[in-house]
C-alpha cells in the first residue's frame, strides 16, 4: 500500500512539473496595439502678421471647417488628433503618432490648388529622419478654391509616396478641408 501511495506521488509530481515546463516553454503573446479612436481633427495655420486660424472636423457632422488662406503666403501648419468622446477626458492622440512615428505617416492630398507642402523645422522625424509632418510648411500661390484631404496612415510601405494608395498601410482617419486662397 505504501509502495501504491508514492506511485500515486510520484506520478503527481510528474504532471505537474510537466505542466510547469509546457507552460514556460510558450512564447508570451504579442500585445495587440489596438487603434485608438480619433474623433476630432484640427488644423493651426499660423504667419506672422496674421491671426492664426484654426480649423476642425468632428465626428458626426458633415461639414468641416473652411480653411482660408492669402494668396502667396507661406503658413506653418501644425495637426492634432484628439479623442473627445468622453468631454470629461479629452485624449491627445498626437502624443502618440509622434511616438510612434516609425509606425505613421501624415499626408496631405491637395486638389484643385496650387499648394507646396514642405517639411517645417518643429516637424517630428521617424528614425530615417522621415518627417511625420505633423508640423508643416504650406507655401500657396494664386487665388483658388479646392480641398485638402488629410490623412493619418498606420504602418505605411514607405515614406515618400505622392499619392495615398502609394503608402499603403491602414488609414486611421481622413478628412477633407474646403479651402478658399485669396
Amino acid at each position: 500500500k505504501m509502495k501504491f501511495i508514492l506511485n500515486i506521488q510520484y506520478k503527481t509530481l510528474y504532471l505537474l512539473l510537466s505542466l510547469i515546463i509546457i507552460s514556460c516553454s510558450k512564447e508570451d503573446p504579442e500585445p495587440i496595439n489596438e487603434e485608438e479612436l480619433i474623433t476630432t481633427v484640427q488644423l493651426t495655420f499660423k504667419t506672422p502678421g496674421i491671426t492664426d486660424q484654426i480649423v476642425r472636423w468632428q465626428e458626426g457632422s458633415n461639414n468641416s471647417d473652411a480653411i482660408s488662406l492669402a494668396a502667396n503666403t507661406q503658413y506653418e501648419v501644425e495637426i492634432i488628433f484628439l479623442d473627445e468622446s468622453d468631454p470629461i477626458d479629452i485624449e491627445d492622440i498626437t502624443e502618440e503618432v509622434k511616438e510612434e512615428a516609425d509606425e505613421h505617416q501624415i499626408f496631405y492630398q491637395f486638389s484643385q490648388l496650387n499648394i507646396s507642402l514642405e517639411q517645417s523645422s518643429s516637424d517630428t522625424l521617424d528614425s530615417n529622419q522621415n518627417p511625420l509632418f505633423v508640423n508643416s510648411l504650406w507655401n500657396t500661390s494664386e487665388v483658388g478654391t479646392g480641398t485638402v484631404r488629410v490623412y493619418l496612415i498606420h504602418e505605411p510601405v514607405t515614406k515618400s509616396s505622392s499619392t495615398r494608395d502609394g503608402f499603403a498601410g491602414e488609414t486611421d482617419v481622413t478628412v477633407d478641408f474646403p479651402i478658399i486662397i485669396e
